[in-house]
């Protein structure tokens, strides 16, 4: 090997837990959005809001005696469409700090690759010398078994 073993693994890539590099990079903000985000796109949440819309919409058309949203439901679709204004920049923000994770992550994936593939080359480097070296003994020994063989003969 043409670099020292001791110098060569206080250079390599270490791998770090990227994970907890990003929740440590988090603030109370981020946080509250990536937790909204992970709720919200559940089919909990689908449920929930398919369960209130039609339990909304049953309230109004047969069990209240004098219903304030009667069919078509307009302040059913009004509470509709705030929640989606609010859920919308909110579920985009997560999904950046989402994006910026897998980036995160994914660097550190291809560090960690160059540097096993860089191990592995020096192994293979060190198997060659070795082979060499294997293949000088092994001549070595022919040649001293073809002597011994002479000089018996």
């Amino acid at each position: 090997m043409d670099t020292n073993y001791k110098d060569y693994l206080k250079i390599r890539h270490r791998p770090e837990n990227v994970n907890e590099k990003h929740r440590g990079s988090l603030s109370i903000q981020d946080k509250i959005a990536l937790n909204a985000t992970n709720i919200i796109g559940t089919m909990y949440a689908v449920y929930f809001f398919i369960l209130f819309m039609s339990g909304w919409m049953l309230w109004q058309t047969f069990f209240a005696n004098r219903p304030f949203d009667p069919f078509p439901f307009a302040f059913l679709l009004f509470l509709g469409n705030i929640v989606q204004l609010l859920l919308m920049p909110l579920i985009m923000v997560g999904q950046n700090l989402q994006g910026k994770h897998a980036e995160v992550r994914a660097e550190e994936e291809y560090k960690t690759t160059i540097s096993s593939y860089k191990d592995i080359e020096q192994i293979l480097l060190h198997l060659s010398e070795q082979d060499k070296q294997l293949q000088k003994q092994l001549d070595m020994l022919m040649s001293l078994s073809k002597e011994l063989k002479s000089k018996r003969a």
